[in-house]
């Protein structure tokens, strides 16, 4: 399906078509296309796009990884834009997966499991006796989306949410 945006919708969201996010599940997997759309925030504060490699996969870390791990994995910050001008023609199909725990997994890191995570340590979005279960988390994520008046964050161009007691991002 192609649903071009007028003019005056591309400059009302700065031709951002999907604020900056991170995704709530473990891993998506997008397959990659030659159509420029998806850009992620580098750790200086600058949105790339993501180079197309024929027949591949984008695979971006998820919330809930990121909860188990401690954030030794970080969730892939990432937004979709208006594709480059010499694209803008060229219609795109998104192909995604997005891979979830089974819903009474309780999202703590998991320290007594890994050796890795033992040496170099954790840190937590949220005490362990608060931590959501994936599909407290999964329901809390999807029904707040786009029903949340966003609060301006402490950094400049982030906007918050609280879902499950966790502070969740937003990027612009």
């Amino acid at each position: 399906m192609d649903h071009p945006r007028s003019e005056v919708e591309e400059e009302k969201t700065k031709n951002v078509w999907l604020k900056g996010h991170t995704d709530f599940g473990s891993l998506t997997l997008l397959w990659s296309q030659p159509v420029s759309a998806l850009q992620i925030l580098t750790p200086e504060g600058n949105w790339k796009w993501v180079k197309h490699i024929d027949n591949a996969l984008v695979v971006n870390a998820g919330e809930a990884l990121e909860f188990l791990s401690g954030r030794f994995y970080k969730g892939t910050i990432h937004r979709v834009h208006q594709p480059p001008e010499d694209q803008r023609n060229v219609t795109r199909l998104g192909v995604f997966y997005f891979g979830l725990f089974d819903d009474d997994v309780k999202l703590v890191p998991l320290v007594e499991q890994s050796a890795v995570l033992q040496r170099v340590g954790v840190t937590r979005r949220t005490d362990d006796d608060f931590a959501p279960t994936m599909g407290t988390w999964r329901r809390g994520r999807i029904s707040a989306y786009g029903q949340t008046n966003l609060k301006q964050g402490k950094d400049e161009g982030v906007e918050e949410e609280h879902i499950a007691g966790v502070v969740v991002r937003h990027y612009n």
